[in-house]
């Protein structure tokens, strides 16, 4: 079975390719603020579901979410494979969110990749994400990226007809649009 990185298209805008999540993983070692807030961004819908999907609150949601980037930002050097920084994302939300279920003061995330290979081979397979809803999620975040990039006239045709609960009719768009 193919992982969700292999069924994921490389991360895209309007403009072209961006970076991949290795290059912004690299230049976030270096510094680099821009890629730090690109990775935020293209990861916060994602980690802030995980808890959602669980059953916590927006505020305990909100939390994890934070601890999340914090635990990243702490470890970001001791990553040794950058190119599956979504795992590891994804993996610690997970973490987080079952420790938060479970009652625990303390949001525990294992030291080392062998370590949480370790301990998600014992966890139980009760995750409220799937592979299919994780990639799901992914494809909305891209377009949504993409979405930003085209000039409001565009973007407002293709939310009418694709994004509305009830899509407007090629009739309506014309009308509204002109």
């Amino acid at each position: 079975m193919a992982t969700i990185s292999e069924k994921l298209p490389i991360h895209f805008s309007a403009r072209g390719l961006e970076k991949s999540d290795a290059e912004l993983v690299k230049a976030c070692r270096g510094g680099d603020e821009a890629a730090w807030n690109e990775l935020v961004e293209r990861y916060q819908r994602l980690i802030f579901t995980i808890p959602r999907r669980a059953g916590l609150s927006e505020e305990q949601s909100a939390d994890i979410f934070q601890e999340v980037f914090l635990t990243l930002f702490e470890k970001l050097n001791d990553i040794e494979q950058p190119e599956k920084i979504r795992s590891w994302i994804v993996t610690t939300a997970k973490f987080k969110t079952w420790s938060a279920v479970r009652g625990e003061k303390k949001f525990w995330v294992p030291d080392t990749e062998e370590e949480m290979e370790a301990e998600m081979a014992n966890l139980p397979d009760n995750s409220p994400l799937a592979d299919d809803r994780l990639i799901e999620l992914e494809q909305q975040h891209l377009i949504r990226l993409a979405l930003k990039e085209l000039e409001t006239r565009c973007r407002k045709i293709l939310s009418m007809i694709y994004l509305r609960d009830s899509a407007a009719s090629y009739a309506e768009v014309a009308r509204e649009i002109g």
